[in-house]
This record gives structure tokens, sequence and C-alpha cells, in this order.
């Protein structure tokens, strides 16, 4: 622009010399041609006058220059600055600026438009301000705060008199002003940091003067944060007798404050100088829980205590704890200091604990230990020794524990254990002697049906009798069930094809309200149980499910692979590591209280009306599932379901016999009579008196005893040769076992044939050689009498060992 300025003016300084030279010569020509002197001196006159006007037009366009190269400059100045500037004019308008403020300033249109921009009514306000400055030619200074596209900006408007208008200085403080936000937040952040600490921090200058201090130590002094800052420390300290000047930074140790309410409180006082360049500082902490020794010397004590730890203050709050107390006895190992001991404490022990600590801190009980229970996740149990704090009039306490959860879970067990062993047994008794009973019950019937047929009157009479006898005999299988004294007949097993052959029984008793979900999972494990008493167990299951959904609702069935890495408690149950086939059926209906969902395998134990159950349901449920070696747990709430897990162990064997290797089910013989001598040891009478019958009915020579010592002198005495020994198992004088022992050690082998109420497990590690053993679950028939001894005299007793 400069050498464009300069080429004007050069061209200006040509044409002048050239109309100069022209001048001149036209005026020469004049005088050359000129006859008068007036005519001459106007010639010259014109010519000194044109001459004169170029003099004047060259020295005023040299000025022009000079101005033109000045204000160039100062426009280079003007935009060269790196703050935008801005020419505001009388009618509110921007009407110049420089380059940065084309730039930057995107909202320079008028005073109108700033209003529509503008953040709040402060800076509405701070604009008025800045127009009077433009009335009023003085200077303002305002900051406001514009909301654009991307955002709020806040700008410094600094607004200068210029010429009747108003120049603005305008500087972008938006990132300074986020900054400036951004400390100020970490500061608070800062502030709240030391706020929560668990002691109280302040700071003095070396005058004395409180210069911080954070929420917890004002709390403690009851003042707040403002109240303390600028005031004198030695305002809030006790001054003992005898007490010499120090600077108040050297003050150390335990020392007494004088609190809002002038009471004294007592703390242990920690300072550090921190010099600086001018003066010093102090870090102060002042340990307010533990007056007597400073913190870190209290905590590498109860660090170092081998048993978990707390201190007690007089009022029962915990002022400090080692990291075994938090780890073993709180929810989450965090410090807790401030919490009341009570609030560790189950509810219903909160006002006991209570008035054992505060009577052993008053010094009115003398208490060795006493246990606590925990209220975390563990449900601890511990073993506290008291011990008071060895400072004089200081109150207060040390608790040690001894943590005896493990301890208490296992008597807790034993006594579980303990009684479902008596009840177990009772209940064992009671079904071998009602299996008897029942024998014989059902034996004379089936000899009186031998006389009476179809049509004759006491036919139906008499079956009536062995039908409720039948019905006797499946209460007892589920006492034996329960006692876990039933005899089983074990098989690899597919649970899924299991579920669905049962889902078309499952589904008419349940009834039309309620929904069946059934879910297998792929690729399920085996099992190892017994089909039909596994079947018995979902049978109750769902049962049970249903009766809990009175109007209706949904059963779910569902099968899945489970992997245990580590143990597994379940209340008093730990399932050990391993594979397993998890069952698990839930219901929508009630659910079950919690006060009452610990009892609900015990025996006799029914949440039905009267009448409406025998109580035996789950009970037997937890015998099978128990006796097959599996566990099973409930979870259950209140008004959304209850769901019942049963825990399977996975079938190990690596070859599963295929079913074209089963051995195939061969159907009884159809001719039950024989000649064969036979040996009945029973001392039962009805049950002896029906079973000699029965097989005398069928052609067999029977010799009966009461006991295996009857039998046993019988076999010594007479050489007569026995084919089969039939014999109970549970028998005064001298058991089933002992007496096939000593017929052993004859040299006589005769085929034997138990009979009892209990399992074949009970005699089966009594005896010493098994081979010709077989076994017949009490209560049978003259049917299944018949057809035992008829196989086993015939040697055809492998497909049916052992009949129940």
């Amino acid at each position: 622009m400069k050498s464009s300025i300069f080429q004007e003016f050069g061209r200006v300084w040509v044409l002048s010399l050239i109309n100069l030279l022209l001048i001149a010569l036209l005026g020469g020509m004049m005088l050359v041609f000129a006859d008068r002197k007036e005519f001459i001196l106007l010639t010259i006159l014109m010519i000194l006058t044109a001459c004169a006007m170029v003099v004047m037009l060259l020295f005023k366009l040299q000025r022009v220059k000079v101005t033109s190269e000045k204000q160039e400059v100062e426009a280079k100045a003007y935009n060269a600055l790196p703050i935008p500037l801005l020419i505001l004019d009388a009618d509110l308008h921007f009407c110049g600026g420089n380059i940065h403020s084309r730039e930057q300033c995107w909202w320079a249109e008028s005073i109108p438009f700033l209003k529509k921009i503008l953040s709040s009514d402060t800076d509405q306000k701070a604009l008025d301000r800045l127009v009077e400055g433009l009335i009023h030619q003085d200077i303002r200074t305002e900051v406001l705060n514009f909301v654009g596209r991307n955002g709020t900006e806040v700008w410094r408007i600094q607004s200068f008199p210029f010429q009747g208008q108003s120049m603005w200085k305008c500087v972008n403080v938006t990132q300074k002003k986020e900054e400036e936000k951004a400390q100020l937040k970490r500061d608070d952040l800062f502030s709240l940091f030391l706020d929560y600490a668990e002691d109280g921090l302040f700071s003095i200058d070396e005058k004395g003067v409180i210069l911080f201090c954070n929420e917890k130590f004002a709390s403690w002094l009851g003042y707040s944060k403002k109240e303390l800052v600028g005031t004198s420390l030695s305002k809030t300290l006790v001054k003992p007798k005898g007490f010499e000047p120090v600077k108040l930074c050297d003050i150390k140790g335990k020392c007494d404050f004088i609190a809002a309410n002038s009471r004294i409180k007592s703390a242990f006082l920690e300072q550090t100088v921190i010099p600086m360049k001018e003066g010093s500082i102090t870090r102060s902490l002042v340990n307010i829980h533990t007056p007597f020794v400073n913190q870190e010397d209290m905590s590498k004590v109860l660090e170092m205590t081998p048993l978990p730890v707390i201190c007690l203050d007089e009022n029962g709050v915990i002022q400090d704890s080692n990291i075994l107390f938090r780890e073993n006895f709180t929810q989450d190992a965090n410090p807790i200091r401030g919490t009341p001991f009570t609030d560790l404490v189950i509810p219903s022990k909160r006002d006991e604990i209570k008035t054992s600590v505060n009577d052993f801190i008053k010094g009115i009980l003398e208490v060795d230990s006493f246990e606590v229970h925990f209220n975390d996740a563990r449900e601890s149990v511990a073993s506290c020794y008291f011990a008071r704090l060895p400072v004089k009039n200081q109150k207060g306490c040390f608790i040690l524990f001894h943590d005896i959860t493990e301890q208490k879970r296992f008597e807790t067990q034993l006594v579980q254990s303990q009684k479902m062993q008596a009840v177990g047994q009772l209940a064992g008794g009671i079904a071998h002697d009602f299996n008897n009973l029942l024998t014989a019950m059902i034996g004379f019937c089936d000899l009186m049906l031998l006389r009476h047929s179809p049509g004759d009157q006491s036919f139906t009479d008499i079956m009536q009798i062995k039908q409720n006898a039948n019905r006797a005999a499946n209460l007892v299988r589920q006492l034996l069930a329960f006692s876990r004294q039933q005899t089983l007949q074990p098989k690899v097993l597919d649970i899924t094809e299991c579920l669905a052959e049962l889902s078309a029984l499952l589904r008419r008793l349940i009834g039309s309200n309620i929904d069946l979900n059934i879910k297998h999972a792929r690729e399920l494990g085996l099992v190892l149980v017994d089909q039909g008493q596994f079947e018995q167990v979902i049978i109750n299951m769902v049962v049970n499910a249903r009766d809990a959904m009175t109007s209706g609702g949904t059963i779910s069935l569902s099968t899945s692979n489970c992997e245990l890495k580590k143990a597994k408690r379940f209340g008093h149950d730990v399932i050990p590591p391993g594979f397993y086939v998890l069952v698990e059926i839930s219901d929508t209906g009630s659910g079950i209280n919690s006060d009452i969902i610990d009892r609900i395998f015990d025996p006799f134990f029914s949440t039905k009306e009267v009448g409406s159950g025998t109580g035996l349901g789950l009970s037997t449920v937890y015998g099978i599932v128990k006796q097959t070696g599996g566990f099973i747990h409930v979870d259950s709430t209140v008004g959304k379901g209850t769901t019942f897990s049963i825990y399977l162990p996975q079938y190990t064997e690596e070859q599963v016999v295929s079913p074209s290797e089963k051995e195939l089910e061969k159907l009884p013989p159809q001719d039950l009579t024989g000649s064969s001598t036979i040996m009945l040891v029973e001392d039962e009478d009805a049950v002896r008196l029906f079973s000699a019958r029965a097989l005398r009915s069928k052609g067999y020579h029977v010799i009966e005893a009461m006991d295996g010592e009857e039998a046993l002198n019988y076999i010594k005495a007479n050489d007569e040769p026995i084919d089969l020994v039939i014999s109970d198992v549970v028998m005064p004088q001298m058991d089933g076992p002992t007496f096939v022992n000593e017929i052993t050690k004859l040299n006589k082998t005769p085929k034997v044939l138990f009979i009892s109420g209990y399992t074949e497990e009970t005699f089966q590690n009594r005896l010493k050689d098994e081979r010709n053993i077989q076994f017949l679950a009490k209560p049978f028939s003259l049917n299944d009498l018949a057809i035992r001894v008829k196989e086993i005299l015939d040697g055809d007793s492998s497909s049916l060992k052992n009949v129940s």
C-alpha cells in the first residue's frame, strides 16, 4: 500500500513540472507575440500565479504524504495490537475495530444484540454500566458472559472515551475463568478431604495465629472453621501450672483444650514446623481419639497385636482398631473410628453389651470375658477380654477378641446332627417295628385272599385292609427315607430323560392354573441315583410348590452342570469341591418366613393346616438326597417365592454300560412251588407264622426258629441238609449276621435270604462271606416271598438281588 501511495505522489510531481514547463512555454510565446505592455504584465502575473498555485499544490501534497505515512503507521500499530479493540458510536453500534476484533469478537454487532446473548441479569447490568461509560465519557471495566454456539464465553471489557465515542478493549478470559474455577474446585475438594480426616488438623504461623483448620478440629471444639481461622491458638489452650512462655508451634504431647462451651477436652498434639521464605507455618495434628499417646505409636501397638483389638472411650465409641479386627468383624474392613461399638453387634444383644461395657469402664463390674455376636456378613461370634487404659484418670478400655465363629458353628452342627441322628434312629426303629406289623398284616391278608374269591363279600373287606396296610407301608418308607435307612437301587441316570418322562404326571398334579416350565441344560452330566426315589423327590417338591400357590403361578424346574472349585457353605451343610448336577425347583408362591426356614426339613413339621399333610414331605426329600450323597439348599423371599437347589454328584465312571449291554429284566417264574428245606429264623411271631404258612402252602419243608441261637443249636444237633436260610437281621440273643457267620464256620454254606425293615447296609459290613447272601425288604407280600425264594433256589437271583 505504501509503494502505491508513493507512486501516485511521484506522478503528481511529474505532472506539476510538466505543467510549469507548459505555462512557461505558453507565457514566453505570448510575450514574443504580444504588442502591448498591459498584456505582457497580465501574462507575467498569470504565469506567476500559476507557478504559485503549483508550488502550493506541491507543498500541500507533501503534507498529505507525511500525514498518510503517519496514519498508515498508526493503522498498522492498531491492527498489530494482540488485543481486540472495538469502536462503539453514539448509536450503540460498533463502527470499527482492529483485525483481532473482527476475528475474535463474533458478538460485535450492536448493544441490542449483546443483550440477547448475555447469560444472566448480572451481565445485563454490567453491560448497562459500559454503555454509561460512553455517555459520561469515563473509563469502565466489566466482565460479561456471552452464550454462543460453543457454550458460554467470558470477556473482560474495558471502555475508554474516544472522540465522543467509546473504544472497548476486549480480552477473552474464558479459559482463565475455567482454570480458576477448576482450581477453586480442587481447593474445595482438598479442604473437604482434610475435613473428613480422622484427626484434627490445623496450621499456625510463627505468631500462633491459626491459618487453617479442618472441620474435625473445629467441630471437636464446638466452633466453625471461620470462627477459628485468624484467632490465636492460645485462646483454645489451657495453660497448666508452672507454664513457661514458649512458642505455640513448639507445644507437643498431651494438651487440654477449651471448647466453645467452656468444657476441657484432652488430646495428643503433634506439631511439625515448616520453614518458608518469610517466617514459618506448622503442620499440627490433634489425636482426639487417644489423648495419652501419639497416633503413630498407637497404630504400631495395635497392629503388632496378634489378636483383634479395639480401643473404646468412656462413651463406648471406637477410638482405634487394628486391621485384624476390621478384617474379621466389619463389613468392608474400613476404619471405624467414631463408631459406637454396639453398632457392630446384632440388635438383640446391643443393650446387654452396652450395659456390660459401661459398667466395666465405670468400675462397677469386673468382667473377664463374654461373647459378642457381630452383625457382619459371616455372623461372627467372638469371646471378648477387657483391659483398662494404661493412663490415670483416663476412662475407656481395650477389648481383645478371640474368634470362635467356627467353633460355635461346629457346635451348632453337632447339636443339629445329634438331633437329626436321634430322630432318625427313632424313626428307623419305629419303621422297623411297623414293618414287622405290616408284613404280618399284608401276609395274613394274602392268606385270607386264597380262601375268598373276588365275588365274596369278605374279599372286599380284606382288600381294604391290605390297601390301607400298603398305604401305611408307604408312610413307613418315608420315615426310612428321612432316617436314610431305606433300601436304594441306584443306577446311572440321565436326569433330562427322567424329567421328560415325569413331566406329564407333574402337569396333572399341579392343575391348570399353574404353569410348569422345564429347562434342561445341554450335555448334562449323569448321576448315580435310585430312579424311583429321585422321582419321589421331584414329585414332593412340585406338590409342595403347588400348595404354596393357591391363586396360581409358575413352577420352574431347571437343570445344569455345576463345578465347585472350592467348598461352599449352605447353613450347616458344606458342599465339597467337585462336579455336580444342579436341579432347581422354583415357584412364585408366598415364600417361607425366615424364622421357620431352618425347620422345614424337620420331620412332622408342616405349615399346612391340620390334616393337610404328614409333615414328612420335605424331610423325606432331605433324607433321600443325603442318602444319595447329594445336598439340598433352600432360598426364599416372602411374597416372591422359593427356590430349592439340589446338588447331586456327577457319575465319574469313564464307561457307562449301554442299554444293549444291560441285563434284560426276567419275568417272575410261573411255578412258585417247591420241595426244598428252608430254615426260617424270625423273632416276630406274626411274621414267622405268616412266612411259614406261606412257604408250606407252596410245598416247602419249613423249620422255624425264634432267634439265631435256637437255629444254630438245631443245625449243630441235626444233620438234615438245609437248602435256604431265611433270617431276620435284628433279633435278640443272636442276630442274623452273627448266625450266618457261625454256620459258615461249620462248613455249611446254605443260601441265605435276609429279611428286614432296615437297609442292606446295616449288615453287609458284618458278614465274612456275601456270595450266597440275598436281601428282601419288609414289608413283603406272600407273592413277593414266594417269587424271591423260588429265584434263589433256582439260582436265578442276579436280576433281582435287592427287592424293596
